[in-house]
Formats: structure tokens, sequence, C-alpha cells
């Protein structure tokens, strides 16, 4: 984040457990699903001269120096993210280790820094050595330094296509060609295990990083290697094993579908590729690859498939995801409105400022220590706005695959409702609000309520009655009502009060003679259709007096 006018600073970015962190609101919610945390510091300066200035250099780490001086913020600018990080060390109890410590220093220099300069060396190792005396950090990384050539293929690879040439072992065999014209080319080989790890990899300051976007097309997201998921244990046993050779035998393969896959030779060049099958294999692999830097002798089966046909590409992701039984939401995630409503909660995360993230793809989140409370899947999206718009909350208490058959038509049409993207928003926002509120504030009773709280809130929010009960533009408005309300803790729980407050009327009207904790005990209470008719014949009264 920049920090405008702060002295030596101009960027600062906090990450607990990978997670970017802007408050200490955000640093709990990370708390609240995990027993320990790793911590990393990044500050920048960026300067436009074309030189390295060493007294400039000095300051940017002095101004480090200063900012992680917890009796008195000493940059004003910087109030904020010195909060942030005061509070995270209070957590201290919670570290791994102590936090690491990274700096990057970028200025319009065509020439690399001189690293010869014995007066610039003793400046940032006495500065280096200052914040290390601190003993607030496990690591102090010495600055990276960025000079216009490495602004330049940042920038260059920020903003091209990603493309990468693959040597094949031998001329692959080329598939024949499709008469229909929608698949470009295919070709099937074998490719060396380190050349499948340059596909899965980019190299960011000398390092290894996974290109995690290469997955996005993939059903199924990363579960893992640990003994419990079986299959990825036993690619991890094969690789690390003295047969490691007949991996490639025992594998069955990946599968990657591209823009274009050119072929020349034994020469592969791909351009916007996804590994759309053998997610599992690949990070298998990466986690490995330190491990696997003497395996020359692995080999990987593949199939490279170029089109830009999205009916087509679907039909090959479920084809060779058909080894194993594909659940109805892992089905349904290929549908071009997930991927709409996926990106419209991110572009919602940026413009709330408020992080609730939509998992199209089973366990995509996995890695990231999100909260589950802040992640909305598919079986959840089909239940909160089944119950919120369509009027259904009793239809939603009940097993997934029953829900998804019951409201089969009623929601995700790819022909009408990327315009109404807020309604699926909104609905994911008010339960996790609910969700929160229910155990925050009452009793295990309640809970079996949440949808009838989430579809009473809609008419509190509107403060009307007559509204529809399907995903069209009228509850796309009722929906940026209802999400002003709900982005706020406090206003929302007000609405959810109220809810309450209509629900337990409405029972004691209809059990005239039996206590509200007795009525609560029904668990099928919630489950009846007569049930949600009652709170609405309700509701229109309380409304309309």
């Amino acid at each position: 984040m920049e920090t405008k006018t702060a002295f030596g600073i101009d960027g600062i970015a906090i990450f607990v457990a990978d997670r970017f962190v802007k408050s200490p609101e955000d640093v709990d919610d990370v708390l609240e699903s995990l027993k320990k945390i790793d911590v990393e510091f990044y500050f920048s300066q960026s300067k436009t001269e074309n030189n390295f200035n060493r007294t400039e250099i000095g300051d940017f780490l002095t101004g480090i120096r200063r900012f992680f001086n917890f009796e008195k913020c000493e940059i004003p600018e910087l109030k904020e993210f010195w909060e942030t990080a005061k509070y995270i060390y209070t957590k201290a109890t919670k570290f791994k280790e102590t936090p690491k410590l990274h700096t990057i220093f970028a200025s319009l220099s065509p020439k690399e820094i001189n690293s010869e300069d014995i007066h610039l060396k003793a400046e940032i190792d006495l500065k280096i050595e200052d914040l290390e005396n601190l003993g607030m950090f496990s690591k102090v990384s010495h600055p990276q330094f960025w000079g216009l050539k490495e602004i330049m293929n940042l920038h260059k690879k920020s903003n091209s296509d990603l493309e990468i040439v693959v040597n094949m072992t031998k001329t692959p065999v080329t598939y024949p060609k499709d008469k229909s014209g929608k698949i470009k080319n295919g070709y099937y080989g074998l490719i060396k295990l380190e050349d499948f790890i340059n596909i899965l990899t980019d190299e960011v300051s000398g390092k290894r990083i996974l290109r995690k976007g290469i997955f996005d097309d993939n059903i199924r997201y990363y579960l893992g290697s640990e003994e419990k998921i079986e299959v990825n244990h036993s690619m991890r046993e094969q690789l690390l094993g003295t047969d490691s050779y007949l991996f490639g035998i025992l594998n069955n393969g990946i599968t990657i579908i591209g823009d274009e896959v050119n072929l020349n030779s034994e020469e592969l060049t791909l351009i916007n590729y996804q590994v759309v099958n053998g997610c599992q294999t690949s990070n298998v692999i990466f986690e490995l690859i330190d491990e696997l830097e003497d395996k020359e002798d692995v080999y990987i089966p593949a199939r490279f498939i170029a089109t830009n046909d999205e009916e087509t590409k679907n039909s090959i992701i479920k084809a060779t995801n058909s080894q194993t039984t594909l659940k109805p939401e892992q089905l349904a995630a290929l549908a071009p409105i997930q991927k709409a409503i996926e990106e419209y909660y991110k572009s919602k995360k940026t413009e709330n400022s408020f992080e609730l993230f939509y998992e199209r793809r089973t366990e995509q989140y996995r890695d990231e220590n999100i909260p589950k409370t802040k992640i909305i899947n598919i079986p959840f999206q089909i239940k909160s706005t089944s119950a919120m718009f369509l009027n259904l909350p009793h239809e939603v208490s009940g097993q997934y695959g029953k829900v998804e058959k019951k409201t089969r038509g009623l929601l995700f049409d790819d022909s009408k409702d990327f315009g109404l993207l807020n309604v699926y928003y909104t609905s994911g926002l008010t339960w996790y609000r609910a969700e929160r509120y229910v155990l925050n504030n009452h009793d295990r009773a309640y809970r079996r309520a949440r949808w009838h709280i989430i579809m009473l809130a809609k008419y509190i929010c509107c403060e009307k009655t007559n509204l529809s009960n399907k995903i069209d533009k009228s509850n796309n408005q009722n929906s940026e009502i209802i999400e002003k309300i709900m982005l706020k803790e406090d206003q929302a729980n007000k609405i959810f009060d109220k809810a309450i407050e209509i629900i337990n009327a409405c029972l004691k009207e209809q059990y005239d003679d039996i206590d509200i904790d007795e009525i609560l005990k029904d668990r099928k209470l919630f489950e009846r259709k007569e049930t949600t008719d009652w709170l609405l014949s309700f509701i229109e009264k309380s409304l309309s007096k």
C-alpha cells in the first residue's frame, strides 16, 4: 500500500500467514482459524532519479527503524500501518518464529547498483545491524535494488501473455485434425521433470514460485500430500523413492489447454495456458522442488491442446477429470456465470475494502488461511441466494444434492444473470453477517433459523413487502440497498435483531400457549413451508402498519 508523503518509505505490505493485512481486524480474522502464524513485512522506496543515491537509501532504512519504535508513532503518515504492526506483536505467542523483514529500493538507474562502493556497503550494513539488534525479526534481508532494467522486466511480465517454450524428449504425437475447427491442434508426449517444473513456476528474485493462475480452470484445487490424501501421498512417496523413474508410467499424466500450442521439431510453444487436469500432480512436484533436483530420469506424460472455444474446453476438462466422481458443484464450477461471480466477489473485495471469497473450485483457498466463514462456496451460494431472494429458506436446510435439484433452473442463468451479479454477492455477504450474528449473540436454536433470518433481512432493509422472488433487475436493485447495510456490522446486527423479534412474535402468535424456547426445540420447524408462509404474512402486516 502507498504511504504518500511518509519519510523515506513509499510502500508497506504486511502478510500474516501469507494473507495481506491492513488493520488489527484483518489480523484477528486470520487468527480465528490458526494456532500459529508466520509474519512478513515488506517496505519499498521508489525514486525517479537515474541513480542509486546513498543518502536516500540510508533514509529509507532509517525510516524503517523509526517505524518499529512502538513507544510512539514517529511517522504520522504511517499510523494505520504502525498500529497494525504493533498489534501483531501483541500476538507474539502465536508466532512460529519472529517476523521476517524485506526491503526493496527502486530507481530509474540504467545501471546496477555499485556493490563495490565501500561507503554504501558500510551504510547498509550498519542500518541492517541496527534493525537486527531490535530483536524483533528472525531475518532482516538486505535490500533488493531494482533499476530500470528490473522494472521494465517486471512490467513486461505483468502486461504480456503467458508464453513458454517446452522441450519434449522426442517429437510428440500429433492428434488428428478436428473437423469442426474448434480444436486448433493437439499433441501428446513425454516431458522431462525439469521442463515440467518450468511450466509450473516462475523465477522472482532468484526464487522459484508457483504460477497459481495456471490452475484457474482446474475443477479440483490442491488437497495436500499428507497421509490422509492417499493418492497425493503415494505420488510423493513415489517421487522420493528409489524407483522414481516409474513415476510417469504410474501417473495418469497432465492435460494443458492453451490459446496457442505451436510445435517446432521437439519444442512446443505454449501461449496463455492452463493445467486443466493434473493439479494434484503439479502441486506435489512443486512441494518437493528442492528434493527433486537430482531426479534426471523422471518423465511426465502430457497432452497439449489449443482451443479458444469455451464449450470444447469444458468438455475436455470434464472428460479428463472423469477418473473420479465429480460432485455437482465441481461441474457447476465450469459455467461462465460461476467464473463471473468469482470475479465479481474479487472486484467487491477491492471496492468495499471488505474480504469475502467465492470458492468456485473445491478447496481453492485451502492454503491461504482464510477464516471459513469468509468463504462462500457454490452450495452456500445456492442456499443463501435461494433463502434471501427466492423466499425458499425452508428448502435449503437439507443436503446439497436435494437443494441443488430443487433450485435448478432458478439460479446461475448464463443467458441473463451476468447483469445481476450483485444479488449473488449480497446474499453471500448477508449469510456471512448472519452466521457471525447467530454464533455471537444467540443459542443454537436460532442457528436453524438463520436462512429465515436472511429472508426477513431483505424485507426489513428494503422496508417494503411487494418484492420479487426471482433473480431479476428489481432484486438486483434491492441487493444494492441491502449491501450498504450489511457492510457495516453494527447496522447488520440491528436488522437481525428485528428479524429475531419478528420470528419470536410470529411463532408466539401461531403457538399461543407454548413458550418460545419450547417452540424452537422443534428441529423441523424451519424446514416446513408453513413456517416461511407464516413469517411472510407476519412481516407483510408489520411493514404495512
